[in-house]
Order: C-alpha cells, then sequence, then structure tokens
C-alpha cells in the first residue's frame, strides 16, 4: 500500500472514531435531554391537576374530565391519577388506560417523593402532592411520541453528516497526504535518475529543515561516500594494474628474448633467476593484497587478548632490524608509566606487531640515516606510540592520500615496495578502534602517531 493511501485511510479512520463518539454522546445526551422535558411536562400536569382539584372548591372529578378534554395541550394516551391518603383513587383522566397502579407502588412513591417507570409504551411519572390535610399521590402518563419523533429526526440527520464529513474527510486526506508525499515522490524519481555514471550529482529538496530534507541530506552524504568509494576503487584498480603489470611484462619480455635463439646454460640460469626474481615480487604483491583484504572482511574483536604495548614495540624493532643491516631503531622508554596496567591494550598481537614493524620500516627506508626513533606514552585511558624519522617529509599534496592502497608519492619513487604497508598499518588501527595520525616538515621530519585505548580491568 502507497503512503499516500495508508495516510488518507489513517486520517479518515481517526477523524470517522471522533466523529462517531461525538455524535453517539450527541445523540445520547439529546435522548436524555428530550425524556426530561417530557417528564417535566408529565409533572407539571400532574401538579395543576392535583392543585385543581384540591384548592377549587367548586372542580369536582367530572368537572375536572371536561377541562382535560379541552386541554388543547392533551399529550397522547394521556392517563393522570390522583390517590388520597387512604391511597383510595379519586380521579382518573382517561378510564379507558390502565397505568396498573397498586397500593405497594403508591407507598414507593411516597416514601421517594418521585418515581419513573414504564407501561408497555406509556411514560409514567409517580410524584407526591402536598395539601394541608396531608400528601396526595398523583400519576401522570403519555406515550412520548415527541421524544420518539425527535430521536428519530436527529439519528437521520446525525448520519447524514457523518457521511457528508467522512466523505469530504476521505477527499481531503486524499489531496493533503499527496501534498504531503510529493516530495518523497520527487526524491524517489531523482534517485530513479542516478547511475554509476552520475554519482556526482547530488538530490534537492526544497525544505531541508523538515524530515525530507533531512532524509535527502543523509542520502546525499552517502551518495558521497558511495562517490568517494568508487574513485577509490578506479585508482586501486588502476595501481594494482600497474604493479601487476611491470613484473609480468618483464617475466614476458625475458622469456620471449631467450626464445628467439639458443643460448648457452648460463645465460638460461640468469634468465630464470631474474624470471623468479618478478614471479617473487608477484607473490609478495598478491600476498599483501590478501592480507588487506583479510581485515576488510574480518572487524571481529571477539579473540582479541590483552598484550603489553612496550614487549610488541620490542619485537617489532627486533624484527625491522633483521631486514636491513643498515636499519636502526631507537626506542625512548623515559615516559613509561610506573604502573604496568596502563601498558596492557586489548589487540591482536600478530596485528599491532605487523602495524608497528611496518612504521618503523618506513621510517628507516625514507630516512638518510636509515634510523627511526620511537617512544610511547600514557596519556589518560589511552597509550600513545610515536614513530619519527629525519628525511625529506611527505609532501603536503601526499598527506591526503598515503594511506590509500598502492599509492606511492614522488619522494619514495626511488625506494621499492607496493604501497600497501600504510593502507594496512590504518585498516589494523582502525580495527582495534585505534586511532593514527601524521605531521610531516619537508626537509626535517616525519612523525607518525599511534593511540590504542588501555585495556579496562
Amino acid at each position: 500500500m502507497q503512503i499516500r493511501s495508508r495516510l488518507t485511510y489513517q486520517f479518515t479512520y481517526l477523524v470517522s472514531a471522533i466523529l462517531f463518539v461525538s455524535y453517539f454522546v450527541i445523540y445520547i445526551f439529546t435522548q436524555e435531554n428530550y425524556k426530561d422535558k417530557f417528564y417535566s411536562r408529565l409533572r407539571q400536569k400532574a401538579n395543576t391537576t392535583a392543585q385543581l382539584l384540591v384548592n377549587v372548591n367548586q372542580v369536582d372529578s367530572k368537572l375536572m374530565g371536561i377541562i382535560g378534554q379541552t386541554n388543547r395541550d392533551l399529550l397522547f394516551r394521556e392517563s393522570i391519577l390522583v390517590y388520597d391518603l387512604c391511597n383510595e383513587r379519586i380521579y382518573a383522566s382517561n378510564d379507558s388506560i390502565n397505568l396498573h397502579i397498586d397500593v405497594d407502588l403508591i407507598k414507593q412513591v411516597r416514601q421517594k417523593q418521585e418515581i419513573r417507570f414504564q407501561r408497555e409504551d406509556i411514560e409514567v411519572l409517580g410524584t407526591v402532592f402536598a395539601t394541608p390535610q396531608g400528601r396526595l399521590v398523583v400519576f401522570a402518563g403519555a406515550v412520548d411520541q415527541y421524544s420518539a419523533e425527535n430521536a428519530k429526526d436527529l439519528k437521520n440527520i446525525l448520519i447524514a453528516l457523518f457521511l457528508l464529513f467522512i466523505l469530504i474527510v476521505v477527499l481531503s486526506g486524499w489531496f493533503f497526504a499527496g501534498q504531503a508525499v510529493n516530495p518523497i515522490s520527487e526524491v524517489i524519481q531523482q534517485v530513479d535518475k542516478l547511475s554509476p555514471k552520475r554519482l556526482e550529482e547530488r538530490l534537492k529538496s526544497p525544505d531541508f529543515e523538515d524530515e525530507i530534507g533531512k532524509m535527502v541530506s543523509t542520502v546525499n552524504r552517502l551518495l558521497e561516500r558511495i562517490e568517494n568509494a568508487f574513485k577509490l576503487q578506479k585508482t586501486f584498480i588502476a595501481n594494482v594494474s600497474h604493479e601487476l603489470k611491470n613484473p609480468l611484462t618483464k617475466i614476458s619480455s625475458q622469456l620471449e628474448v631467450s626464445l628467439l635463439k639458443e643460448r648457452e646454460t648460463g645465460d638460461y640460469k640468469n634468465t630464470i633467476s631474474s624470471v623468479l626474481e618478478d614471479t617473487q615480487e608477484l607473490a609478495a604483491i598478491t600476498e599483501s593484497l590478501l592480507e588487506l583484504n583479510k581485515l576488510s572482511l574480518s572487524d571481529s574483536q571477539a579473540g582479541f587478548n590483552e598484550w603489553r604495548i612496550d614487549e610488541i614495540l620490542w619485537e617489532a624493532r627486533s624484527l625491522t632490524q633483521k631486514l636491513n643491516s643498515a636499519y636502526k631503531v631507537n626506542i625512548d622508554t623515559s615516559h613509561m608509566p610506573e604502573d604496568e596496567e596502563m601498558l596492557l591494550i586489548k589487540a591482536d598481537d600478530k596485528l599491532i606487531l605487523t602495524a608497528l614493524k611496518n612504521l618503523m620500516e618506513n621510517a628507516c627506508k625514507f630516512s638518510p640515516s636509515k634510523s627511526a626513533q620511537v617512544s610511547f606514552k600514557n596519556s589518560g585511558n589511552s597509550i600513545q606510540i610515536f614513530v619519527r624519522n629525519e628525511g625529506k617529509g611527505i609532501p603536503a599534496n601526499d598527506l591526503p592520500y598515503i594511506f590509500q592502497p598502492f599509492f606511492r608519492g614522488e619522494n619514495t619513487a626511488s625506494s621499492k615496495g607496493y604501497g600497501i604497508g600504510l593502507s594496512l598499518v590504518e585498516r589494523i588501527v582502525q580495527l582495534h578502534n585505534g586511532q593514527i595520525s601524521v605531521v610531516s616538515v619537508p626537509d626535517s621530519y616525519t612523525e607518525f602517531t599511534v593511540s590504542f585505548a588501555v585495556a579496562s580491568r
């Protein structure tokens, strides 16, 4: 069901329920009001009849009957009965109508002062009329034609109004629901026009303050992230193609040259060694890609344990210096906290070791002295690790892209590498809910800062 139809139905149900309850209450109260007015007329007739019988000496029962017959305010099947102190009937306005009055009913009226009851279709009021000689009991009854007719007319009017208002509500609800969902329809039309080739386009909304406007803003932010992801994907594919193409081209060229003519055994050995080296390079690139992809697919921290960050740093230092005898990594422990628990982080020690080793290796590789300075300190509930080297630094234009896979800056062109290391480091840090940042001053230094939360006890 469309939103417009759902809103119309809900609005109609709500207003229908309100109208039904309102009209029902009006009908009930009007019925009670008609009933009260009818009984008020019966009371007035009972009091008038009793007063004439008691206070006017010349009026007897026979004369009262004549007066009653000439009364223009005579109700349908009207009957008035008067009983004296001995519960004897002293007056009856219409002998053809039997109200079935007995002594118990008369005593009940004397006790309660006034009662109401019904005999078939006749409404009867019993009341007490006080006289100097005692209290008379008067019963006045009649058929309430007026109330029944008015109630019937009122019911017809209310039903007609109810149906009319429901029709108006349906039409107006459909119109205003359409007005409400029109912006959504416009957004849907704009989204339908989007495609991977037109991701730079953004949705438009006449009002960015309402819920639809906020939804449009959210979708625009999503489109921006998708556009960036597509750009990164294109860059990634281009870089992967380039990195894989170089060793493959070298392998193909060497094998083609070897097949041009017969060669000495030594030449074949040299060619095979060169091809093997290129193959190892391809294997290293593939392994790095698999490692990066593995981190992208697994974000679970369930297997993390508590490890001392200083111990991981020393192991990363040892592994880095084994890579190249010229590499030197100096670790500053002057800010080590006295409480050893402040050195504990919840992590996968192998991943943290890989990240720190990559940072140290990069620092040594791009330093003229082939050395790196590493320090760490506790800052409240976090541990900060600083990896610094002296050298050319990273150009400001390259800083926003250094964590992208296969990105290599201008100052790294002469160094062997694949541009995956820093991407791997960033992903590992993110997986541990940490933070990584870099500050670089051209021709001076570059410093990476990695921060991890202290393991909570």
